[in-house]
């Protein structure tokens, strides 16, 4: 949705590494997270292999020093977690990493969290609008 305002190739390639990371932390990354992560490689025009990474966490956070790439770090990968409806607490641990490592405080977080799940219901909307469902 934001991954547009990610210029740098730096920010492009730590985005992919991250996104690989989050859906893969409860160990299995289901048929809608795996198209998710080739949408984000598509859109960032990277290769979807590009996603696996030998990097630690620590070090793919360090590439976003800028306020608002942290910003949509933190939101894309909230909605990633919340694509297969299921914001687990293997995720959530991940997230909530990436909170502190920036400096996000609680207000802003949960003002991210709760934005992300109001477009989640609207995604749903849309598509049962599409579908011609009740």
């Amino acid at each position: 949705m934001f991954l547009h305002f990610l210029q740098q190739n730096e920010h492009k390639k730590a985005f992919l590494e991250l996104a690989n990371i989050v859906a893969n932390a409860d160990g299995f990354v289901n048929l809608k997270e795996r198209g998710g992560l080739r949408i984000i490689a598509a859109e960032l025009g990277l290769p979807a292999a590009a996603a696996a990474t030998s990097r630690s966490l620590e070090d793919i956070l360090g590439c976003a020093q800028d306020e608002h790439v942290q910003h949509i770090f933190l939101v894309e990968m909230l909605l990633l977690c919340y694509a297969d409806g299921d914001y687990n607490d293997d995720e959530k641990a991940l997230i909530m990493e990436m909170k502190q490592t920036f400096g996000i405080t609680e207000e802003k977080y949960e003002a991210f969290k709760e934005w992300v799940i109001r477009m989640d219901k609207l995604r749903t909307e849309g598509v049962k609008l599409i579908l011609n469902m009740p």
